[in-house]
């Protein structure tokens, strides 16, 4: 224990970087002058290695590459269109998954940024990782269509969107799934001191009134909203050109409006999120302390939630799935964890990033089951990752 806690002070002390919401981020201005035809490739090498051994979160090793492939018309200098599509293959499987088409207008106009079609995802809405988790980005849910809005400038930044992630038909069997989501962050600068103030909602809808509702299900609600929303602080000094230290603070909620939260398990709750960091060059490094009371978050990373999302891989004397996690909650989570992250521009257009995350958990939980035993208390888990991304457009007028 002691040798593991002098690693984490030595990284503490001497590791930092570039921030952390700007981890392989592409540029989503346009690039090129009028009536220029581009070709556009996007290319993830990533493996990510999640070994977690608590009653939350699944471990599992994620080890492939994914491609976007894209025509780009600049059909004015202010607005540009842009189809392709999206290809994911995982290392060890025989094929690719389902791929994914999209289209997409983008228009900017002074510091605003419009999306109609695909919507820019890169930098995750600027939400924090507990609502809308990062591993997000290394597979399909990274493609979102709908509108959006983008504004940045000195002080503010802002993003809106509307996603439509799931359509229906009449007499459809699904419910209709729209995503709304609104990221104001105020930044100011006092010499050696960089002060920030983010303001984030997400809500998910689903429902719909042309869908096939079922009578004898109550455990379904057809019209449900799910609410998050964070507010933060965060205090930064600037101890030169490349180097800074801060502090941060988030204060988390989940709400929803209706007494029956599905899978979710609660109709609301809360978190608090404690944090110090440190920069330097291509390097950062976080300590935070997580303490939540029954906070959940549809899309958030599974470590933070206060509800167990591991599978089902137990079955019962009928040979079928045992609800063992199904309801496994632990609604006073806390962790403890400390993140460790490189990045940098190896070659022109290809970005290498590293990334270790450990986590402590500080809560007892347990499962009691005639088909499954375990308590975790004072438990390790950590998470390992490795990207390389190569971005590229290619002026087709030049040919």
């Amino acid at each position: 224990m002691q040798k593991f806690s002098g690693i984490l002070l030595f990284f503490i002390c001497y590791a930092a970087a570039a921030q952390y919401d700007n981890l392989l981020i592409s540029n989503d201005s346009t690039n090129f002058s009028p009536k220029t035809l581009a070709l556009g490739i996007d290319n993830w090498a990533f493996v990510k290695d999640n070994e977690y051994f608590n009653l939350i979160a699944d471990g599992y090793t994620l080890l492939g590459n994914q491609t976007e492939v894209s025509l780009k018309y600049q059909a004015h200098q202010n607005y540009r269109l842009k189809a392709g599509f999206y290809a994911l293959k995982y290392f060890g499987t025989i094929g690719f998954e389902q791929p994914i088409p999209f289209v997409g207008l983008e228009i900017k106009k002074g510091n605003n940024r419009f999306y109609i079609g695909k919507l820019y995802t890169d930098d995750r809405h600027q939400l924090p990782d507990e609502i809308y988790a990062f591993e997000r980005l290394l597979d399909k849910r990274r493609i979102e269509h709908g509108l959006q809005h983008r504004f940045k400038n000195k002080h503010w930044q802002t993003d809106t969107w509307l996603e439509w992630e799931q359509f229906i038909y009449k007499n459809d069997h699904r419910r209709e799934r729209l995503n709304f989501g609104q990221t104001t962050i105020f930044r100011q600068t006092f010499k050696h001191w960089r002060l920030s103030v983010p303001l984030q909602i997400y809500l998910q809808h689903r429902g719909g009134q042309i869908n096939v509702r079922s009578s004898g299900n109550n455990s379904v609600n057809n019209a449900v909203v799910f609410a998050n929303s964070a507010l933060g602080l965060s205090l930064e000094n600037l101890l030169n050109n490349r180097t800074s230290i801060g502090l941060k603070y988030q204060y988390l909620r989940l709400d929803t409006n209706t007494d029956n939260p599905e899978e979710l398990l609660f109709t609301s709750g809360y978190a608090h999120k404690w944090q110090v960091f440190v920069k330097y060059r291509y390097w950062q490094a976080f300590l935070s302390y997580w303490k939540a009371n029954q906070f959940v978050a549809p899309k958030g990373n599974d470590m933070f939630q206060s509800v167990s999302r591991r599978v089902e891989k137990f079955l019962d004397n009928h040979n079928q799935p045992a609800d063992v996690f199904k309801y496994h909650a632990e609604p006073k989570r806390q962790l403890l964890s400390f993140s460790t992250r490189y990045q940098k521009e190896v070659f022109p257009d290809l970005d290498l990033a590293f990334i270790v995350d450990v986590y402590y958990q500080l809560n007892r939980s347990s499962i009691q089951s005639m088909y499954y035993n375990s308590e975790v208390y004072h438990r390790w888990d950590y998470a390992l990752g490795l990207y390389l991304r190569y971005r590229f457009d290619f002026n087709l007028n030049k040919k």
